[in-house]
């Protein structure tokens, strides 16, 4: 070969060597492309179900019965009353399938007719309801028999009846004191005003029922003082919106020593609930004149508080998480696994990893979320999780105990439980680790320890939605109000929400109790008889707790 024919070679050759790495690099490129389009087009479809999508996380019937078919099952299997996702049975469940008898229906593609359940009637009016009875009787001429012509007897009456609504209406009580002057002659003229009928009672023009209606109507039904002023406004009120500001703002601060004593009593007890949600706070020294500032929930057995802290650091939520003693029930916030120097030097886990309760709320909605986007593996998750909340079900319909429920747990709950982390463990190596469906296999595994806490003490429940219940009321009212006007205005907040949403979990209305509270605060009543204010005391001595909130 000459030198010509081996430059030649040698050209080529480079040639190729170039030629083939641009096509590694193209397919190298192509391939991280594919995964950003697929990345992408999780994410449109994440943001249509978040607009369009059902907000409940349970499946439609028209969704289900497309999820039986995709399984295999039968249009009559999927059709049925209670229909179950079709999966294969562990090997040693395995059992042949007897032959269909003939009684057995035959298999066709027409549904079956559904039995149209009686209605069950008009919902009957509650008799605390005022009623007016406007007595109607039978004319003259028709009270005669027909057969016999002799006048017929009442045997009974016929209710129909029309549910009106009478408005509100705003009542304003003058107490006209007599005042006395000497009108005689050569007199110096002596003046005296009659005494007040309540000396110990509040100077201001707003009484405990008008405090009462703002702070009830903003932390149970979510009205701004704003709204809450136009509504006045048509009652016949007009009041400037500073002064009702003004008004709230009393009214609540003379809550906050109360709702202190009941943050306490709720850190104190054996299981807390803990989450929190964002709260807007306009600042003018920010640089958008606004800040997120954050709402902690903590959640007792009939108690709730709640607290307010400047941002979302660990830092300051953990005087509220050190100072609790028992289990602490919670999501996955990352804060929790901090570590924090207690002023003694000791550093300590806000949440010690051993009291640490999971939520099997977050691990199933997961689980869905993968399969509204498709994944219909998930569906075998999704159903074993429902087998264990129809064990807490039962133990809740039949009132167990503790101990009863436990025993339940320990006989039906944890078979499904170790068949559930077995799935789960099958998952992580078939599935992708950035898959929705490897998310919540993920996720699933590293809140394993706190989850089967949860199944180990009939005293625990299994997810934390008690206190995101009672945490909704706030996420309503914080999209009417939109933001609060100050730091120290959230905490007064956060006192007005703890009074409120303890008296509803007790089981009785919110008013009187205020109405009762605010007026002996208002008089100066003592801070060393604080106590007897607190929601449940209040309640215990005249009555109001139900039978299940005095078990609790």
């Amino acid at each position: 070969m000459t030198g010509e024919q081996s430059e030649f070679v040698s050209s080529l050759l480079a040639s190729v060597a170039h030629l083939s790495k641009e096509r590694d690099d193209l397919t190298d490129e192509r391939t991280v492309l594919a995964a950003e389009l697929e990345r992408s087009e999780l994410r449109v479809k994440k943001l249509v179900l978040a607009k369009y999508g059902h907000k409940t996380e349970k499946l439609t019937r028209d969704e289900l019965m497309q999820l039986l078919l995709s399984f295999g099952a039968t249009e009559q299997e999927a059709n049925a009353d209670a229909p179950e996702v079709p999966h294969a049975a562990p090997p040693d469940e395995a059992v042949e399938q007897a032959p269909a008898g003939p009684d057995e229906p035959a298999k066709t593609g027409d549904k079956p007719k559904k039995k149209r359940p009686n209605h069950p009637g008009r919902t009957a009016l509650s008799p605390a309801l005022e009623r007016i009875i406007e007595p109607v009787a039978v004319p003259v001429e028709q009270r005669l028999c027909m057969c016999c012509q002799h006048e017929m007897q009442v045997v009974g009456v016929v209710d129909h009846e029309r549910v009106e609504y009478v408005p509100a209406k705003v009542v304003v009580h003058v107490e006209r004191r007599e005042k006395l002057a000497c009108r005689q002659s050569g007199c110096r003229g002596d003046i005296t005003t009659a005494p007040r009928a309540d000396e110990g009672g509040s100077r201001r023009r707003a009484g405990a029922s008008l405090l009462t209606q703002l702070i009830e109507a903003k932390c149970d039904d979510g009205l701004p003082v704003e709204r809450q002023r136009d509504q006045w406004l048509r009652l016949g009120f007009e009041v400037p919106a500073n002064t009702l500001y003004t008004y709230w703002a009393h009214g609540t601060s003379l809550l906050v020593p109360i709702a202190r004593i009941v943050l306490a009593l709720v850190l104190a007890e054996d299981v807390v609930g803990v989450d929190d949600t964002s709260l807007p706070v306009l600042d003018k020294s920010r640089k958008a004149g606004i800040y997120k500032g954050h709402l902690w929930c903590f959640t007792g057995r009939c108690l709730v508080a709640y607290a307010f802290t400047e941002s979302w650091s660990a830092d300051e939520v953990a005087p509220y998480l050190i100072s609790i003693n028992g289990h602490i029930q919670c999501d996955d916030y990352k804060g929790y696994g901090r570590e924090f120097k207690l002023p003694d030097g000791e550093r300590r886990v806000l949440v010690p990893p051993e009291r640490r309760l999971g939520c099997l709320m977050h691990v199933r909605r997961r689980f869905y979320e993968a399969l509204k986007l498709g994944d219909k593996r998930a569906a075998r998750g999704v159903e074993l999780i429902a087998q264990l909340y129809e064990v807490e079900r039962i133990a809740k319909e039949q009132q167990l105990g503790p101990d009863a429920r436990l025993a339940l747990r320990v006989e039906r709950s944890l078979p499904v439980l170790d068949h559930f982390d077995a799935w789960v463990d099958g998952l992580v190596t078939t599935c992708l680790p950035g898959s929705p469906l490897g998310k919540a296999a993920g996720y699933a595994i590293h809140q394993r320890p706190f989850v089967r806490r949860c199944f180990t003490d009939g005293r625990f429940e299994i997810d934390n939605g008690h206190t995101e219940r009672v945490l909704r009321e706030p996420c309503i009212g914080r999209k009417n109000y939109l933001f609060t006007g100050s730091a120290q205005a959230a905490e007064r907040l956060a006192a007005a929400y703890t009074l409120v949403q303890s008296c509803r979990l007790l089981g009785f209305g919110a008013r009187d109790y205020l109405v009762d509270v605010i007026t002996k605060l208002d008089a100066g009543w003592p801070m060393r008889r604080i106590a007897e204010l607190v929601p449940d005391r209040w309640a215990r001595e005249r009555g109001l707790l139900t039978q299940r909130n005095e078990a609790r």
